[in-house]
């Protein structure tokens, strides 16, 4: 009797137990479908558009390069502007100081870069002279104006050439000290780091005169490399047809030390 009574209760606990199993079932599949849900929830929900923001972030991006580049272009085109306008007070418009105080003379040239590989007698010719494709610096001042502001300064002319003593007579008058200056040069160059004597001599420039003859022949010289009758000024060092005919001396420029071809460049012509 006993032991059916146990039986019994056996059995009525596990019945019980597997009710309590079933309902626990019950609430972790309930909370499983919730979870189930809220994922799909999540997952279809509204989505941030992440796109707009980059393609904001782009535009913005691209306006501060733009800015930069326009800034960058004009800082450029003032640079170029420079390069182009006033070097050492003189300009395309305005192509000759006169410093009577200095007792100076700086006139507006441009370089031309085709004598540093060829040869050339003329330092600067007027670039409306006959022979103004024959020097190194195409000078904006005339022969003319060039030689009153010589006089101006204090510079005295020699006058002691001529065409029959040329080959014999080297340039006389006031000696006369050159510079140069260029945009993007720091300070003043002297002629000779420029232009290069073989003989390793300085250039001794003189204002031999010849204002006569310069507007006879109308050649537009303004500096000479060898002594002559008809440029401003010239090189004493040497006599007429030292470069050409004796060969004693050939002049080339330092392409190292020398600006673009073409750029604007300053010469000043001070009276030592």
């Amino acid at each position: 009797m006993k032991i059916s009574v146990i039986i019994v209760n056996v059995l009525i606990l596990e019945k019980q137990y597997k009710r309590r199993e079933k309902k626990q079932m019950k609430k972790i599949k309930f909370l499983a479908m919730l979870l189930m849900v809220s994922l799909l929830l999540v997952a279809c929900g509204p989505k941030t558009d992440t796109t707009t923001d980059k393609t904001e972030d782009t535009k913005t991006a691209e306006s501060t390069e733009t800015t930069d580049t326009e800034e960058k272009t004009d800082d450029e085109n003032t640079e170029t502007a420079d390069a182009e306008g006033t070097i050492a007070g003189v300009s395309e418009e305005n192509p000759i100081k006169i410093d009577k105080d200095a007792k100076s003379v700086t006139i507006y040239t441009k370089y031309n870069g085709k004598f540093e590989t060829e040869a050339t007698r003329h330092l600067a010719i007027y670039k409306d002279g006959k022979l103004s494709d024959m020097s190194i610096f195409s000078s904006y001042v005339s022969p003319e104006d060039f030689y009153k502001a010589l006089e101006e300064v204090g510079a005295e002319a020699g006058n002691n050439m001529n065409a029959d003593n040329a080959a014999t007579t080297k340039s006389e008058g006031s000696k006369l000290e050159l510079t140069l200056a260029w945009a993007g040069q720091e300070g003043s160059v002297g002629i000779d780091d420029v232009v290069k004597d073989s003989n390793g001599k300085a250039i001794d420039m003189r204002f031999s005169g010849n204002i006569d003859p310069s507007k006879e022949y109308n050649t537009g010289c303004i500096s000479c490399l060898d002594s002559c009758f008809v440029g401003i000024t010239s090189n004493g060092e040497y006599p007429l047809g030292a470069i050409e005919e004796t060969k004693e001396v050939s002049f080339s420029v330092d392409a190292d030390k020398a600006p673009e071809d073409g750029t604007p460049v300053a010469i000043t012509y001070t009276v030592k």
